[in-house]
């Protein structure tokens, strides 16, 4: 099995420096289609057979109406959820803001070749949505978490609880871990789940990455044969790419 995790930003593109970033902020109001076209073409290179995408536009004024959901759907031929509903609470005045109830993640399956697909809402944070997926007898779970330490510990803790010992599982996504890897510690210690990423190399910003930020974290029954940082401006984030040996005997 090959995971894609990927933040493209909602395919504004990635800033070489403050400089960029403030002079190319019209680009979050109407993205040019050349940086969310750049990425598809990746998506088609690395040929996932499951990719979980943060930060997707649903058909905002910002991308003139076109989905990014449903083009990289049809790309992976999948019916892979996200993108039907906000990230944020439904209830927040969040998804209600004309842009923003427009902005989801997607988690696709190449194919549509899965099993059951669910919705949950993390209970606290503004981001609160997590995916999830079963693909060959493997449950993935897609996450975008908060900005701040204290919500991210409530997150993480919340998720400790979706973990099912002795099951193969893979949470992954967006982690925001400013405060390094030594945040998901406790997490891990108690969940035994492993990072795909067992170097810590950096993922954000993409042109000179300082912090690790985002994670593919799984089961010791999943055996981790290949992964990859890509090195490609598309997105602020850089994509997370790994290969996973899927049989019944693990």
């Amino acid at each position: 099995m090959r995971l894609l995790v990927y933040n493209i930003a909602y395919g504004t593109g990635s800033p070489r420096n403050t400089l960029q970033l403030l002079a190319g902020a019209a680009r979050y109001v109407r993205t040019p289609e050349r940086y969310f076209r750049a990425i598809t073409h990746l998506v088609r290179h690395f040929r996932p057979d499951v990719a979980g995408f943060l930060e997707t536009d649903n058909g905002s004024f910002r991308t003139g109406g076109t989905s990014q959901v449903a083009v990289l759907s049809d790309l992976l031929q999948s019916s892979g959820n996200g993108g039907f509903y906000t990230k944020y609470a439904p209830q927040s005045y969040l998804a209600k803001l004309p842009y923003c109830r427009h902005q989801t993640n997607a988690l696709l399956v190449r194919n549509a070749v899965a099993g059951r697909e669910w919705r949950d809402f993390m209970p606290c944070g503004a981001k609160r949505l997590i995916l999830g997926r079963e693909y060959n007898g493997v449950e993935i779970l897609l996450v975008h978490l908060a900005l701040t330490a204290a919500v991210r510990r409530k997150q993480l803790d919340y998720l400790a609880q979706l973990v099912q010992p002795g099951k193969k599982m893979i949470i992954c996504g967006d982690f925001n871990t400013f405060g390094g890897y030594r945040e998901l510690l406790h997490f891990l210690r108690k969940t035994k789940l492993k990072s795909a990423n067992k170097i810590h190399q950096a993922t954000y910003p993409a042109r000179n990455p300082t912090k690790e930020l985002d994670y593919i974290l799984y089961s010791p029954q999943l055996e981790l044969k290949n992964f990859q940082i890509k090195r490609f401006p598309g997105s602020d984030h850089l994509p997370l790419l790994a290969d996973f040996a899927i049989n019944d005997a693990t």
